[in-house]
């Protein structure tokens, strides 16, 4: 017998199969974990496939096998294959993500042992609502593979989850649970220890050996629940009944390298594999997946009012244009700085929301009007007057850092100003207005170790912080019962980029952010500052129209052909010569002419980061596939691509 080898090397890209003669005493078969001789070395290589047919070369025999021989299911084989097709990325990239690294390699002889979170079977159970019952009913009858379960924020999806969860591991099989940032891990995991015995939480902070330990767990059916981040998803599932996808709408359930797959259709593939049911949650869908609802697509349900009652937070839209009228130079208007005052009094909390870092985005000379960019990106350099024990100036794409010098470097004026803010910049001025609030900061700076996202939650829930400054990872999930304001300190960011999903994602953004305040006894209220007060995003998540935010967009969309109604692939190439860039992007251009598709080729919106030039060609359409499949692989040599991207920046 003879076995077609995937090789746990590089060389795989190249040459998918490797065929290996097999020992007669030894059994292996498409999934196996085998090792075999590669060169002058032995490496570790997964079994594709096992057949009768000598070849007409000669061959080298399977050395041995893993200690787990079978390291992938039917079900995964076959999700690898749609992935790389799908994806067009190479068979070996689309393995490696159900692979942990200590599991697809020689055994070294020691394991860890998997810390697995421990709870209770709780007979416990919440009465669900009437919005609620219902939809737990329809689900469970396993009419829909897919469904739709939008509810406005604090409307108790979350306990809809659990009875779902409830249900499919009373069936003796497993369920899943997404989650798009790191930062709401503590708290479902808090809210589910209450409920299930054994749950898995993994995620990129997770180290290696933890994943390999809870990757044996899992597949030996001893995990009833997982908790974790888009590649989860690719855990060796015995039994799987349920995949729930919470915040379906985040961008970060996309992957921003080879294999670019999103996650919500890998998992849509899953429930075709393994029969488990898909339920997607969410306050604000993403355009393509309301749109799947309500052609029939999916199953849709809604939730249309808060579990507890209380109306959704009453928000202020602040037109900055007025304050800086009213010499107000702060970050914090009139309105924001009074209201903030007044929860203080109250002994309420506080979540201000600003999606930069730093204390400046650009240090500039007044003299000679030269802003100070990275030496490796065509961007301006950010001032952080706390991230270190001096004044630096940082670079966000490569992360070089510099201190800050005391004279321009064009034309040597001692005139220096930092322009713009960031989230240091609005801590300052805090402590400042504020000085007996206890304040803390969450951004990517601040939450470094591995326990800051627990850590963070005991604080919040334990009233040990009065404001809360932070990006879009405190803008999702959070469900803090003392929050009774959040502001936002400028709506703007993002909002006038040349995308056609800006408008899309920043209504998402305000209305997630709006939905952290009031979530108990007492409505809430929001603070948006803004530039654009009339945008229609803006106006939208004011009145928390959600609908009426989408009969707008999907007009426009259809109009345009773009997603739902049409197809989009980004293809990217660099290098570090920006000639190079121009004329790969004009012959690949020149190659994909289509009179059923429309061909972009541009510069990226940051043209050089870490000393590449970048150049992007969007093609739509309604099947820009074709076009792709029709080249000869020569002619896509340095070029990446990206099939449903979320940006085509």
């Amino acid at each position: 017998m003879y076995a077609e080898v995937l090789i746990n090397h590089a060389y795989a890209r190249q040459r998918e199969r490797l065929t290996y003669e097999v020992p007669e005493e030894t059994h292996v078969h498409a999934g196996s974990g085998v090792m075999i001789p590669f060169q002058r070395t032995e490496k570790a290589g997964l079994v594709l496939r096992v057949h009768g047919e000598k070849p007409e070369f000669k061959t080298r025999m399977i050395s041995g096998t893993l200690d787990s021989n079978q390291l992938l299911a039917d079900w995964q084989l076959k999700l690898a294959d749609w992935i790389s097709e799908y994806y067009f990325c190479s068979k070996y990239d689309s393995i490696r993500l159900m692979l942990p690294k200590h599991i697809w390699r020689k055994a070294s002889g020691r394991s860890s042992k998997f810390k697995y979170f421990k709870g209770k079977s709780s007979k416990k159970r919440h009465e669900l609502t009437e919005d609620q019952a219902p939809i737990v009913k329809e689900i469970l009858k396993k009419k829909h593979p897919v469904s739709l379960l939008h509810g406005v924020t604090g409307a108790g999806k979350t306990e809809v989850y659990r009875h779902l969860i409830e249900a499919v591991i009373e069936r003796d099989q497993q369920a899943i649970l997404l989650v798009p940032e790191i930062s709401l891990t503590p708290q479902l995991l808090d809210y589910f220890k209450g409920h299930f015995e054994k749950i898995a939480v993994l995620h990129s902070r997770v180290s290696d050996g933890q994943r390999a330990a809870a990757w044996r767990e899992i597949r030996a059916g001893n995990i009833q629940l997982v908790i974790g981040s888009r590649s989860s998803l690719f855990s060796p599932f015995q039994n799987l009944g349920l995949i729930i996808m919470d915040e379906e709408h985040e961008w970060s359930y996309k992957q921003d390298s080879c294999p670019r797959y999103h996650a919500r259709e890998v998992a849509k593939k899953m429930t075709e594999l393994t029969g488990a049911q898909l339920v997607l949650g969410s306050a604000t869908p993403s355009i393509e997946t309301m749109e799947a609802s309500q052609s029939g697509d999916m199953a849709y349900f809604s939730l249309e009012e808060r579990i507890s009652g209380t109306e959704l937070p009453k928000v202020h839209v602040v037109d900055m244009c007025h304050e800086l009228r009213a010499k107000n130079y702060s970050v914090l208007s009139f309105q924001l700085e009074q209201k903030i005052t007044a929860a203080l009094e109250a002994k309420e909390q506080v979540i201000l929301f600003l999606n930069r870092r730093g204390s400046a985005s650009a240090t500039i000379c007044r003299d000679c009007g030269d802003s100070i960019e990275c030496k490796n990106c065509d961007v301006k350099m950010t001032y952080h007057s706390r991230k270190f024990k001096h004044q630096t100036l940082v670079c966000h794409h490569c992360v070089v850092i510099q201190i800050l010098p005391e004279v321009c470097p064009s034309c040597k004026s001692p005139r220096i100003k930092h322009v713009g803010i960031g989230t240091e910049k609005v801590e300052e001025e805090l402590r400042l207005a504020f000085p007996l609030a206890k304040i803390a900061r969450a951004d990517r700076d601040t939450m470094t170790k591995n326990d800051s996202y627990d850590d963070l939650h005991k604080q919040l829930h334990a009233k040990e912080i009065d404001i809360l400054i932070g990006t879009q990872m405190i803008g999702k999930g959070f469900d803090i019962p003392g929050v009774s304001l959040v502001g936002v300190i400028l709506a703007d960011m993002g909002l006038h980029l040349p995308d056609f999903r800006s408008a899309e994602r920043n209504f998402q953004l305000l209305t997630q952010v709006a939905g952290r305040s009031g979530r108990r006894e007492k409505q809430g209220e929001v603070v948006i500052q803004t530039y654009s007060p009339e945008h229609p995003s803006i106006k939208f998540s004011q009145y928390h129209d959600y609908l009426g935010f989408y009969e707008q967009e999907i007009s426009s969309r259809k109009a345009l052909h773009y997603p739902p109604y049409g197809k989009i692939i980004k293809l990217l190439f660099s290098d570090p010569d920006k000639k190079i860039c121009k004329k790969a992007a004009d012959q690949l251009s020149e190659k994909l002419q289509s009179e059923d598709h429309q061909i972009f080729a541009a510069p990226a919106l940051i043209p050089r980061i870490h000393n590449k030039y970048h150049w992007h060609i969007l093609i739509q359409g309604q099947n820009p596939r074709e076009l792709i499949e029709k080249l000869e692989s020569k002619d896509l040599e340095g070029w990446r691509i990206d099939v449903d991207p979320v940006q085509c920046l």
